[in-house]
């Protein structure tokens, strides 16, 4: 017999060096191999043996269906398939990888053509679970932007498969709405192996270290959690980084909060304590409090939450700029610190700064406070 032309040409090549050195016990298992592989492939499963073909194949929800379950006939020939692979595991392959067995060549081409016909049964079986079909889901307009509504979501991802989801998400982060994503990012990233992890972060890190659009940069650190930063390579973190304190430092907006330039620097607040340029960060935004208007006001509206962050307790430095504004009668400052004084700010900022605050008396306007650097 030709076996070679007789079964599928994956089979064969996984039991072709037994086969013909006449190995029909070991061509038996490979070829036993290469059915809980596959089956493994499509399911995403882990287990091996009878535990394997019962949680393929078997319960209320099987992974793979050998036809579409309508009709007690159709749950027959489901069960039938999971019972004939318990079997092969069972009375096939545990004897021959527990104790040595002598087969001859027409046991093992028998054995062998059998394997073959599952293997047909499994290609062709379906199963609930198709990327494609997944990620329309993940980017439909009516996805739930909920953390339940996703960690179930991501329950339906086959253990083996998620890292592949998490990459083809990734790539098409700037196509969807960036809060619904960063919903199922952070559901992803809890679900995934530990092996599958440095992969994630040699993707975004790879992304990070080329690309020139603050469009694409922002959208990694609107779907990407902050406490993956200290992840990605340093080289990648240094040169974003850098990005975000130029944007910073140009960071203009007028008294109603509205930005004109800055944007991608807003997003550094993300990032918080995982800043490798932490002390320049500190120093760029100090040194817009003593800029313009629009520069100050820019500095309020996207950074002063942050910098109570950045800076628990307050410098010197800062304690003795924002002391002198508010003697001065700055609004700007005494509205800063209203949800520190009044809220739940950090008693190290609201210390030095209580009586002051308490008897502030607002400056009357003069014509130097309208003076605006707004480009035109």
């Amino acid at each position: 017999m030709n076996l070679e032309t007789r079964i599928d040409a994956r089979l064969w090549e996984a039991i072709q060096n037994s086969h013909e050195s006449r190995n029909h016990t070991g061509a038996i298992l490979d070829a036993l191999y290469f059915l809980s592989n596959l089956i493994r492939k499509r399911t995403g499963l882990e287990s091996d043996g009878v535990a394997l073909a019962g949680q393929a194949f078997g319960g209320k929800s099987p992974k793979l269906k050998v036809n579409k379950l309508q009709s007690e006939s159709d749950w027959n020939v489901q069960r039938g398939v999971e019972q004939l692979l318990r079997g092969i595991y069972q009375s096939i392959r545990n004897p021959r990888s527990h104790e040595k067995h002598a087969d001859t060549q027409q046991d093992a081409e028998a054995i062998i053509l059998f394997i073959n016909y599952m293997v047909k049964t499994i290609d062709k079986s379906k199963s609930p679970f198709t990327k494609s079909a997944f990620l329309e889901r993940v980017f439909d307009p009516d996805f739930f932007e909920n953390e339940r509504y996703a960690k179930l979501l991501v329950d339906e991802i086959p253990l083996k498969t998620r890292l592949e989801v998490f990459i083809d998400v990734y790539r098409q982060k700037e196509t969807g709405d960036w809060k619904k994503l960063r919903c199922f990012v952070d559901a992803l990233l809890a679900k995934l192996r530990e092996e599958d992890l440095p992969q994630v972060y040699e993707v975004v890190s790879e992304e990070l270290k080329h690309t020139d659009s603050e469009h694409t940069v922002i959208s990694i650190l609107q779907i990407i959690p902050s406490n993956c930063w200290e992840h990605f390579e340093e080289i990648a973190r240094l040169r974003i980084e850098n990005k975000l304190i130029q944007s910073i430092k140009e960071g203009f907006a007028r008294s109603e909060g509205k930005c004109y330039r800055g944007v991608l620097g807003t997003w550094a607040s993300r990032l918080g304590e995982h800043f490798l340029f932490k002390d320049q960060l500190v120093d760029c935004i100090l040194s817009k409090f003593q800029s313009s208007e629009g520069h100050q006001n820019y500095v309020f509206k996207f950074m002063f939450e942050y910098l109570k962050q950045l800076l628990d307790p307050p410098s010197e430095l800062v304690i003795s700029l924002i002391a002198s504004e508010l003697k001065k009668g700055n609004k700007r400052f005494y509205d800063g610190l209203t949800h520190t004084m009044e809220l739940y700010g950090p008693e190290s900022w609201k210390i030095p700064f209580k009586d002051l605050y308490e008897n502030f008396v607002e400056a009357e306007p003069t014509p130097e406070d309208f003076a605006d650097d707004i480009p035109f």
